[in-house]
Parts: C-alpha cells; sequence; structure tokens
C-alpha cells in the first residue's frame, strides 16, 4: 500500500509541477508562496464558517420541527377547547334567557315590595320599610346608628330608589320606641325562667339594675352560645345608689311579670348577693348561680393580681405597644389593657384569649 500512495502523490505532485510550470509568474517565489498559503488559509476559513451555518440551521430545523408538533397538539387542544366552550356559551344564552323570563315575572313583585317604602306610616313621615330595614341593620349587621343611616342612604342611591333615608336620630327613636314595647308587653308566667340580672352604667351618677330572663324549654341547642334575641327584657331600674333591700325589692316587683324564678344568675357584687339571698331565703325554689363569667374573672384576678410575673409581663406589654404602635411592627403590639373589668375579656390579658 505504501509504494501505491507515495506513486500518487508523486503523479499529483507532478501534475500541480506541470500546471504551475505552464503558468509563469513575474513576482518572486518566496511572495507566491505567502500569497497561496494566504489564499488557502481564507478558503479553510470559509469552509469552517460556512459548516458552522450549516449546523446551525439543521439545529434550527430540528427545533422548528418539534416547536411545529407542539404548535399542532396545542391548536388540537384549543379546538377541542373552543368547542366545549361553544356548548357553554349554548347553556349560558339559555339560562340568561330563562333568566330574563323570571325577572320579568318578578318585575310585579319587586314593585310590590317597594310599596313598602313608599306609602309612610300614618302621622309618620317614614314607612313600615324604613323602620324594619333600619332596626334590621342595627340588630343583625351589629352595624351602629350612623352606620346604619349610611347604609340606607348608600342602598337608596345604588339602586335608583326615589326614596329619603331617615338620620341616624330618627332610627335611635325607633329602636327606643321597640325596646319600650319589649320591655313593657305582658310576659309568659312560668316556673322555668332564669333571670340574668346586674347593674349598668354608662355615664353620669345614674346605674340600671337590668334584669332578662330565659325559660329553661326555650333554651338554644347544645353547643350555641345564648344571644340577645334569646332573652326577654323584663325590667329595666334606674337608681342612684343600690344596697341589698333595694335589689331585693326589685326583684320582688319583677314577680308579677313571670311569677317566682327557677334560677337567678348574677355576679357576688354586695348588693347584688346580699338581695338575691334575701330573695332566695323567702323563696326556696329559686336558687342563686354565680356567673361563670365573673367566677372566672374573680379566680383569674385571685391568682394574677399579686404576682410578680405577672405584673412584669403586663407592664412589659404596655411598653411595648408605645414602642411599636407607629412602626412596621405595629400588627405585633399587644391590645390595650382594660382600666374597668380587665379580668372580664381575655383578649385583655396580653393575649390570653
Amino acid at each position: 500500500m505504501a509504494p501505491h500512495l507515495n506513486t500518487s502523490s508523486s503523479e499529483r505532485s507532478a501534475k500541480s509541477l506541470e500546471s504551475s510550470q505552464a503558468k509563469t509568474y513575474k513576482s518572486p517565489q518566496h511572495k507566491l508562496v505567502r500569497f497561496f498559503e494566504k489564499s488557502r488559509n481564507q478558503w479553510k476559513s470559509k469552509y469552517r464558517d460556512a459548516k458552522m451555518v450549516m449546523k446551525r440551521l439543521q439545529n434550527r430545523i430540528r427545533f422548528l420541527e418539534k416547536s411545529k408538533a407542539r404548535d399542532q397538539h396545542r391548536i388540537r387542544e384549543l379546538k377541542s377547547a373552543l368547542k366545549d366552550m361553544k356548548i357553554q356559551v349554548c347553556v349560558i344564552k339559555k339560562e340568561l334567557s330563562d333568566f330574563k323570563e323570571k325577572c320579568s315575572t318578578e318585575t310585579a313583585d319587586s314593585g310590590k315590595a317597594l310599596a313598602v317604602f313608599r306609602h309612610p306610616i300614618p302621622y309618620h313621615m317614614y314607612s313600615m320599610g324604613h323602620v324594619m330595614l333600619f332596626v334590621s341593620l342595627v340588630l343583625s349587621a351589629a352595624t351602629s346608628l350612623r352606620a346604619a343611616s349610611q347604609v340606607m342612604t348608600l342602598i337608596m342611591s345604588m339602586f335608583g330608589l326615589p326614596l329619603v333615608a331617615p338620620s341616624w336620630f330618627t332610627g335611635r327613636m325607633w329602636l327606643l320606641r321597640l325596646g319600650y314595647y319589649k320591655l313593657t308587653r305582658p310576659k309568659e308566667f312560668g316556673d322555668d325562667w332564669v333571670w340574668i340580672a346586674d347593674h349598668t352604667v354608662q355615664v353620669g351618677a345614674e346605674k340600671c339594675f337590668v334584669i332578662v330572663g330565659v325559660r329553661l324549654s326555650a333554651l338554644p341547642a347544645s353547643g350555641r352560645p345564648l344571644t340577645h334575641e334569646d332573652v326577654e327584657p323584663l325590667a329595666l331600674f334606674p337608681v342612684t345608689s343600690s344596697t341589698g333591700e333595694v335589689v331585693y325589692q326589685q326583684l320582688k316587683e319583677t314577680i308579677a311579670k313571670t311569677g317566682v324564678p327557677r334560677q337567678i344568675v348574677a355576679d357576688q357584687g354586695s348588693d347584688l348577693r346580699c338581695g338575691i339571698e334575701t330573695f332566695c331565703q323567702r323563696h326556696p325554689e329559686t336558687c342563686y348561680v354565680y356567673d361563670i363569667k365573673h367566677k372566672t374573672a374573680a379566680v383569674l384576678k385571685h391568682d394574677l393580681e399579686g404576682d410578680e410575673h405577672w405584673q412584669a409581663f403586663t407592664r412589659l406589654a404596655t411598653q411595648t405597644k408605645q414602642h411599636v404602635q407607629q412602626t412596621a411592627l405595629a400588627f405585633l403590639a399587644p391590645p390595650n389593657q382594660r382600666t374597668q373589668a380587665r379580668y372580664m375579656n381575655l383578649e385583655s390579658l396580653g393575649g390570653w384569649g
């Protein structure tokens, strides 16, 4: 093999020599060598560049083929989704048509409902609808009087009703009349009444002795606490001073409304305890039950009031609130420490609740 290769190489060299001899160059040989070498290098560089471009194009072709396959698959999915959406559009159009028919049939009913707002109560400016909506907002939605008035104004404007919303002062008069009616209306007599009694004071020297009641036969289902709707207001006695004898006379007077109760639930304030114990001595069928919330507060106060660690904790909690309430850590601020009935509210005990 080697002689043959050498022979072929020699033949090529001879042919090249002959061709070079056939063409004559005027330039010196060393210049010709540099020229041909430079030309050869340029052709090699062009070949490499062309090879790189061809490789990139081949890669691009493979990528486009894969992308085309993905796009075709996506197109098939979108066509299927479009078909489903067309079906949903048909269903929605049918539902919309049914809804329009329903609205057209209910227009007359809505007109009747608005009639409740259009006809005022005799000798009054507002209708029964105004009264019912305002009272419902305060009692059911737990809104303030001013907020209830503003909500009614918003409702009237949003629905384009040509009606005027009452002021909060008018709504307060409605609530007072409703409360007076509930307080003075006849109560059911029974031997299963439970009275819940306590003193309440807001502003001034006068306070009120309040008695609300609930019948054992009407207690809510297990697992649900008592609400304001479950109890019945029985008595309201404004007083400037209260003693055991005064409380006893107030309890005695309430018997005329419901009969002798089965239980009386209250805290152990000195005047309340004295009056209720006197009442229970005169009426043995009645038992005195210590209010569990006041009892729990008394236990907490007994355990924590003299505790140095607790005092230090509450002091640090107050300082922490003052330091972080105007910073980005305001959400970590502990609740305000109540000045009165602190142990009645677990949330005021540094977040114990």
